[in-house]
């Protein structure tokens, strides 16, 4: 089973003079941990934008080709009923955050939609994300990396089938990194979910990923395992490439 069907995929922003996704056609399997690199502009903050609808339901524009996520037509389906099936931690984060104690912030969505046991999954997603112990603290009282793994938490709890992360190794040192990428993987394990991860540091790729996707001008460029993408003749001509809008 597939939980992302993308087919043919191209769209353009209000007014840009050109595509920022290019016929993009990709398949991700249910459980995998799937990479998406590229130079900047590439178009990764736009596919992750599509496959939670906020392309073309909030951001418009022209939309060419059919997207599923957890069997689901994303142009067929409002944003509410996708976030069920898509946890989304943005790259600002701390947007994300909109509750003042960490327990109320991390099972906010899930009260939002009438799920009964709201604070367990509230409680089981920050035990998943590290924040055990601090269920009654206020969110001023997180560090930066803490309120980072707060939005995902919340993220989390919903139990979707697909999370995606943009740039969440962005700022990250080599130890943070190491933890979030581990704490992802049991994560992905416990719920099997699929995780959709953008990143501009390949260094984690070989060992947590299963696959990496590399973007360039907006066309999907190579596919396969973290080394045979990473160390392609693609990828070394795609850094050297200009982009559109992100």
């Amino acid at each position: 089973m597939h939980a992302v069907e993308i087919d043919g995929l191209t769209y353009t922003y209000p007014g840009a003079p050109q595509p920022t996704l290019r016929n993009i056609t990709l398949q991700i399997p249910q459980g995998d941990f799937l990479a998406v690199v590229g130079n900047n502009g590439c178009g990764k903050s736009t596919l992750c934008k599509v496959l939670n609808g906020l392309i073309p339901h909030f951001i418009t524009g022209t939309f060419r080709g059919a997207v599923r996520v957890g069997g689901l037509n994303t142009l067929e389906s409002d944003v509410g009923v996708l976030a069920q099936k898509v946890g989304y931690v943005y790259q600002d984060f701390e947007n994300q955050i909109v509750r003042p104690t960490v327990l109320d912030d991390a099972s906010y969505s899930c009260l939002n939609y009438a799920f009964p046991d709201y604070l367990e999954r509230g409680r089981t997603a920050l035990k998943q994300c590290g924040l055990e112990g601090r269920e009654e603290e206020y969110v001023w009282q997180l560090s930066g990396g803490q309120t980072h793994l707060l939005a995902l938490a919340g993220a989390v709890s919903l139990q979707p089938d697909i999370l995606i992360l943009d740039e969440p190794l962005s700022g990250v040192d080599v130890e943070g990194m190491e933890l979030l990428m581990q704490m992802l993987d049991e994560i992905r394990k416990k719920y099997d979910l699929s995780i959709l991860m953008t990143t501009h540091d390949f260094s984690m790729l070989p060992r947590y990923c299963d696959r990496v996707v590399l973007l360039a001008g907006g066309k999907l460029i190579k596919k396969g395992t973290p080394l045979d993408v990473l160390n392609s003749d693609e990828f070394a001509r795609a850094f050297h490439m200009g982009g559109g809008a992100e």
